[in-house]
């Protein structure tokens, strides 16, 4: 019996040592190899293709007008509760009552990351489409934009980055 117990920490320490070693903290002696080429292949001149451009634009100073003309809200989603929520905190910041406060558009959109079209400041955020939406609100001639990444609730983004279209239903019915 005694002689199991020292196999089984002896098998233990060497998982253990496994484990461990791959957090080693030295690079390793080997050198990496890659499948590129040593030298480059030659291009034919003016054959060579542009690189296409992989950001967004960058914001402008306002929020981001609708990108299509507004059609009506639908009064349904005027007393949906996060909607509400959004027009009564604009109509504070703003210093108006809450019927001063218009609905331009609300819309399903795909946002391209998980800032939700609001990036801020040093934070980083999910690299993959977030499905969501966007309430734009109006107050005396300023409009308010208010992201939700798919939750009920909407959040105030004073630099509103722009949203891909919302992909299109594909539930089966």
């Amino acid at each position: 019996m005694h002689r199991r117990t020292r196999l089984r920490a002896a098998a233990g320490a060497l998982a253990l040592g496994l484990l461990l070693g791959g957090c080693a903290t030295r690079p390793s002696e080997e050198p990496m190899t890659t499948a590129t080429p040593r030298e480059p292949r030659p291009t034919v001149p003016g054959k060579t293709p542009s690189p296409q451009p992989t950001t967004l634009p960058l914001p402008s100073d306002g929020p981001t007008p609708p990108a299509a003309p507004a059609t009506p809200v639908p009064d349904d989603v005027l007393e949906l509760p996060g909607v509400r929520e959004a027009i009564a905190a604009v109509a504070e910041r703003r210093g108006v009552a809450p019927d001063e406060v218009s609905v331009v558009e609300y819309a399903d959109v795909t946002w391209p990351d998980g800032s939700i079209g609001c990036p801020q400041p040093g934070m980083m955020y999910t690299q993959a489409l977030v499905p969501g939406r966007r309430l734009l609100l109006e107050v005396q001639g300023e409009v308010a934009s208010y992201h939700s990444g798919g939750g009920p609730a909407f959040g105030y983004c004073a630099n509103p980055r722009p949203a891909l279209p919302a992909a299109p239903d594909t539930r089966p019915r």
